[in-house]
């Protein structure tokens, strides 16, 4: 009877032990992941895709957002709108392809899928891909997007 009391009082504190030890080793896992940094190629490619997302899901509140400040000074979320909705082309994809970064320029290249509707008469519709690169510039520690003039 000995013996099955041991047993018996082993058991809740081997248990007690044992999530102890994944707490310790979840807590490990957690702060390792909270102090990696992120590069700035990661930092930039990640904010390209982002911004692609959202003038994909037609957010444009959000895409928006990634311009560089100095484009925001002299063209209103409005004027963005406003060109957007009027094109004839729907983007629908992006897919990253590469970067090249210099100290504070990168070019972030993707594979853009679009539709155009209507594009002549006696035609639905035209899909296809192309391949675009977009002008990221870093300013005040951060990356924005830079379009072409």
């Amino acid at each position: 009877m000995n013996s099955e009391m041991l047993k018996n009082t082993n058991k809740p504190a081997r248990s007690r032990q044992l999530a102890i030890l994944f707490v310790l080793a979840a807590m490990i896992t957690l702060s390792s992941c909270a102090s990696r940094t992120i590069s700035d190629d990661e930092r930039v490619v990640e904010r390209a895709q982002q911004r692609w997302d959202a003038v994909i899901a037609g957010d444009l509140e959000t895409a928006y957002e990634f311009f560089s400040p100095g484009y925001r000074s002299t063209h209103s979320l409005i004027d963005f709108g406003v060109s957007e909705r009027m094109r004839r082309v729907k983007r629908n994809s992006a897919e990253y392809v590469e970067h090249s970064c210099e100290e504070t320029r990168c070019l972030v290249k993707f594979l853009v899928g679009f539709t155009v509707y209507k594009p002549v008469p006696g035609m639905v519709d035209y899909s296809s891909k192309s391949l675009l690169e977009d002008t990221w510039i870093k300013t005040n520690g951060e990356w924005w997007y830079l379009p072409k003039k």
